[in-house]
């Protein structure tokens, strides 16, 4: 698991930093790496470059940029990691929860408090491992999240797998019919098949129009003829239905 801890007070960062380690002999089957910043600026700029974590922990109250503000940064960027909020006044818990926070806790930060948030979100990454695709590319298999794919699109004899973060995955040629190909995505209660070319992950389509789903990104996919009805019907029920992505 990718930890990021952010927080501008060096007491609180070196705190942090203990309390992960002495976590992390409580539970043998987990392993993560840490990466400390001390501004939020410093870190948009990290995740912007490199990629996301799995799970932040951020101070609120920071100059320049406070902890919800982070919050939403990463969250207009599709980051879907847990954030769990650490801070010296209980006024913002509202506010966390706009950004879809994991937890909140009151510094002084009580170690038994911090370990069952961890404990939470260690069972809660190790369950959305377990809900993985494999990807054979033209020289390696990929194990990506299921969470994390918005589209697969057939063209010619390749699939082109379109993550919700911007980036694409082109797999291997393939022998056989599309559907055959993306079967075990199709077991997902999450994802349509859409013509003999598309899977769509539900959970990224934005709207849907008499003629075009319209993906995350603006990307927009043609419609059967005859399936309107059918389509919109199943993306309602998703959302009906609670919306969540797989085991999330």
């Amino acid at each position: 698991m990718r930890i990021a801890v952010c927080d501008d007070e060096k007491f609180y960062r070196e705190k942090i930093l203990t309390l992960l380690h002495e976590y992390s002999r409580t539970r043998k089957d987990l392993s993560f790496t840490l990466s400390i910043f001390s501004s939020a600026k410093e870190l948009l700029n990290f995740t912007y470059e490199h990629g996301g974590f799995d799970l932040y922990i951020l101070d609120i109250i920071m100059p320049e940029i406070s902890g919800i503000q982070l919050g939403s940064a990463l969250r207009r960027h599709g980051d879907e990691g847990m954030i769990l909020y650490l801070t010296t006044s209980p006024d913002f818990a509202v506010d966390s929860y706009t950004v879809e926070a994991f937890h909140y806790l009151l510094k002084p930060i009580d170690a038994a408090s911090f370990f069952r948030c961890m404990d939470k979100a260690a069972d809660r990454f190790a369950q959305l491992q377990k809900d993985v695709f494999a990807i054979k590319t033209s020289n390696s298999v990929r194990m990506i999240p299921v969470s994390n794919l918005c589209y697969a699109e057939r063209i010619r004899r390749l699939i082109s797998y379109h993550m919700s973060d911007g980036s694409v995955i082109n797999s291997a040629t393939f022998n056989g019919t599309f559907r055959n190909a993306v079967a075990p995505l199709l077991e997902h209660k999450d994802f349509l098949l859409v013509g003999s070319s598309f899977a769509v992950n539900l959970h990224y389509v934005l709207e849907i129009t008499r003629h075009d789903l319209i993906i995350l990104g603006e990307r927009k996919i043609a419609i059967p003829r005859g399936m309107y009805e059918a389509y919109k019907t199943k993306w309602s029920n998703y959302w009906l239905n609670g919306g969540e992505c797989h085991v999330i």
